[in-house]
């Protein structure tokens, strides 16, 4: 039967979080043993040119939608996990390299969660050989600006080691809070490090962890290793490789939806 999308009625697959015409998000999902909703916030947008290094995303008249006005939504903590490696510098989409186009990305990922909801927050972790926690998990509605700009300072260098960007972000959450969505969101272009143990960690204690691929071919990266390190929710791998920065901003769009837990 599959899942039928409530706003286009297109026919989905059962393991889709997404409706693949309109972008909807649809139906529940299990995360470390809790039921999640994704409510249905944001459409696929377009696009609109960049504006200095960092496209604009405008979401219209979203709002944040509670399943019932009795329950509260949680708020969601998430880390972006940046990888600038040397190889970072490369060609990757007409006149971007993969690091701007990663910028992008999680700029306009930023902007969508504030207009829907201002009160999530967001922190910052860069890597190659080794990490830097750029920014620490801070509310957007009082940091968006500075959030954007550590993105926008992220430079080229050195090696690759996935591990390290884990386990800064792993070091960044305050484990003493409750009633928190936990979530990282790992870009990287190349192969190095061995984050399972630390991703395994991280998921068992309900972390939701997004893997993102980017490159020419998916042969750029090690495929096997990212989906291991990526969350698994109802069978579906939260990993995804992306060789163009219009379906990179698309996918960050998708990203920024809201998580609520219910009660």
């Amino acid at each position: 039967m599959g899942k039928m999308c409530p706003k286009c009625e297109t026919s989905n697959a059962d393991t889709s979080r997404f409706c693949v015409v309109c972008g909807m998000t649809l139906g529940a999902t299990v995360v470390q043993g809790r039921t999640v909703v994704m409510p249905s916030l944001i459409s696929t947008p377009t696009v609109p040119p960049c504006q200095g290094d960092v496209a604009v995303s405008e979401l219209r008249g979203s709002q944040v939608a509670a399943a019932n006005s009795n329950r509260e939504t949680q708020r969601e903590l998430t880390v972006f996990v940046e990888d600038v490696s040397g190889s970072m510098g490369g060609a990757y989409d007409h006149r971007l390299n993969k690091l701007q186009a990663a910028q992008r990305a999680a700029a306009s990922m930023v902007i969508n969660k504030a207009r829907l909801d201002d009160q999530d927050e967001i922190g910052l972790v860069s890597f190659n050989h080794c990490a830097s926690m750029l920014l620490p998990i801070c509310l957007i509605a009082s940091r968006r600006t500075d959030i954007i700009k550590a993105i926008q300072s992220l430079e080229v260098s050195g090696g690759t080691d996935i591990n390290e960007g884990l386990t800064a972000a792993r070091d960044m959450f305050d484990w003493h809070r409750h009633d928190v969505v936990r979530r990282i969101v790992l870009l990287t272009d190349g192969h190095g490090g061995d984050p399972l143990h630390t991703a395994d960690e991280l998921k068992n204690r309900g972390v939701v962890i997004d893997v993102v691929g980017v490159g020419t071919t998916p042969t750029n990266v090690d495929e096997r290793l990212l989906r291991a390190v990526a969350s698994v929710i109802e069978g579906e791998t939260r990993y995804r490789f992306i060789k163009d920065s219009q379906t990179l901003v698309e996918h960050y769009t998708q990203l920024a939806n809201k998580t609520a837990v219910c009660g």
